[in-house]
């Protein structure tokens, strides 16, 4: 008892003590201003669901000590505002957390692919550094259809852009653009200067879209481009090394790709509709460097066409073939000998009868080729047509070719020129581009694989595409044209641009069944 009566005593005692001691802290005691945010008001909701690329509106209303602040401006140096976006669930790949806004009212495009997301308002006040917050919850769904694929390169990296309208999609009444869409749905776009993109047949349900820079290649979903297959799953064995040189697909569902200048390829036409099928080991072969060209069209004789630009000839890889090899000797009635050709590829697109045209040149003159990789090995060289005297063609470096009519068009500078092959005469200039823009990449909208070509694709051969940059802006845009199938003509009245692009490498179709 006499124990609990000290300790008692004792407590007593240190509370007496500790009411006498005065504090003599630097203390700063501030008044905390009333911040509240409104949410009551504008049909805001808790929880908001929106298609990818939608513009997502909130538009609250934030009361300082009791008054309404109507503006930014009204309360800067006083109160900050921050809309952020993160993701709301645990997984991989893990997202940044983005900003969204420094308004007061949320109004932005969603570029955060499908899923569900977190979007917080922070207000702070700036005086306390106090931050009041409210959180809405936000679904994503995708919507990126049918579309013409532009692909570039922004800040030393590779991303690809869509545009979406009644010309290449049938039934869209609203033209939409989405840039960076690697980016935006992935969180980085590729590293390195694009190479090649093409939206692959030869997994037919799932479709990927292929993706190739420099450094880096991946396949993307069709519809909401989240990488499904990075680099090492597109192989059995993924090469130790990166160095992306080309990748295409082709009509009979094989697959190609140029790495560290070795030759990989792919068969899907016995190993079903999905990627279930990866690029095998490198193949042998004695060859020098190869080009970046590979034909849409080769018919089953062949695994892989290339073109030894060392050696100034094309070869081949046949079917289930373990080497590139030579071309055998060429019959008769061919106008080139396409194991023997002594020029260098400047650019080429398939076209009329699914052939192969291909502008060559040795520095002095420039032919167009035709080429038939459709056939036997042995008939291959079917035209050489020079086109020497046709303007800038020395300069060309890039062309599309029409399979409805008999005519090709080419970039050079800042100009691009229609080749009408069989009139003998030189190409006219068809178009040109506004000053201090070159072009860069010239294609009509076609798509490689028949089928869906004639099923879903509206305005096939009647649409053409034209890219530029401008080097002192560091932009590039996208100018699209009516074009007479037969003839070439472009219809000027019909332009559209759409920019907000890097340096543009290649355009291409997308499909979404």
């Amino acid at each position: 008892m006499k124990k609990i009566i000290s300790i008692i005593s004792c407590v007593l005692l240190i509370l007496g003590m500790y009411s006498c001691y005065k504090d003599k802290g630097n203390y700063d005691y501030k008044t905390l201003d009333n911040i509240v945010i409104d949410t009551s008001v504008n049909n805001i909701q808790a929880d908001y669901a929106v298609y990818r690329y939608d513009t997502l509106t909130i538009q609250p209303e934030i009361y300082l000590n009791g008054k309404l602040v109507s503006s930014e401006k009204e309360v800067s140096g006083k109160l900050e505002f921050t809309w952020v976006i993160f993701q709301g669930y645990v997984g991989t790949p893990v997202y940044t957390r983005d900003t969204l806004s420094h308004q007061i009212n949320l109004k932005v495009p969603i570029t955060k692919s499908a899923g569900k997301w977190i979007v917080h308002l922070a207000v702070k006040d700036l005086n306390t550094q106090v931050e009041t917050y409210q959180r809405f919850n936000l679904q994503v769904s995708e919507v990126l259809s049918d579309g013409w694929m532009v692909l570039y390169e922004k800040e030393g990296k590779t991303d690809v852009g869509i545009i979406v309208d009644e010309r290449v999609k049938t039934g869209v009444t609203k033209p939409r653009q989405f840039l960076d869409v690697i980016k935006n749905t992935n969180g980085a776009a590729l590293d390195g200067k694009p190479v090649s993109l093409v939206h692959s047949i030869a997994p037919l349900s799932s479709g990927d879209v292929l993706i190739a820079s420099e450094n880096d290649m991946v396949g993307v979903d069709k519809s909401s481009f989240t990488i499904t297959y990075p680099f090492n799953k597109l192989f059995w064995t993924a090469p130790a090394n990166k160095s992306i040189q080309f990748l295409t697909g082709n009509n009979t569902r094989k697959e190609l790709v140029v790495n560290d200048n070795k030759v990989h390829v792919t068969n899907f036409i016995s190993s079903g509709s999905y990627r279930t099928n990866y690029f095998g080991a490198a193949l042998g072969g004695d060859y020098g460097q190869i080009d970046s060209w590979t034909p849409y069209y080769y018919g089953s004789a062949y695994d892989a066409v290339v073109y030894d630009k060392t050696n100034k000839r094309f070869a081949y890889v046949a079917a289930n073939g373990v080497a590139v090899t030579r071309f055998p000797t060429q019959l008769a009635t061919t106008q080139f000998n396409v194991d023997n050709v002594g020029l260098d590829m400047k650019a080429n697109d398939w076209g009329l009868t699914n052939y192969e045209y291909s502008i060559m040149g040795d520095g002095t003159n420039s032919y167009l080729m035709v080429a038939n990789f459709m056939g036997t090995t042995n008939n291959v060289g079917l035209k050489k047509i020079d086109m020497s005297t046709s303007p800038n063609v020395q300069n060309a470096n890039t062309m599309a070719t029409a399979f409805a009519g008999q005519y090709v068009l080419y970039g050079a500078s800042s100009g691009v020129y229609l080749f009408k092959y069989n009139s003998g005469l030189p190409a006219d200039l068809a178009w040109s581009a506004p000053a201090g823009e070159t072009v860069t990449c010239v294609r009509l909208q076609k798509f490689y694989y028949p089928a869906i070509q004639l099923a879903i694709l509206p305005n096939a051969n009647k649409i053409v595409y034209i890219a530029t940059w401008n080097e002192t802006t560091k932009t590039g845009k996208v100018y699209s044209y009516f074009i007479d199938p037969s003839n070439g003509t472009i219809d000027k009245t019909s332009e559209r641009i759409t920019e907000g692009y890097g340096k543009i490498k290649n355009m291409s179709y997308k499909w979404n069944l």
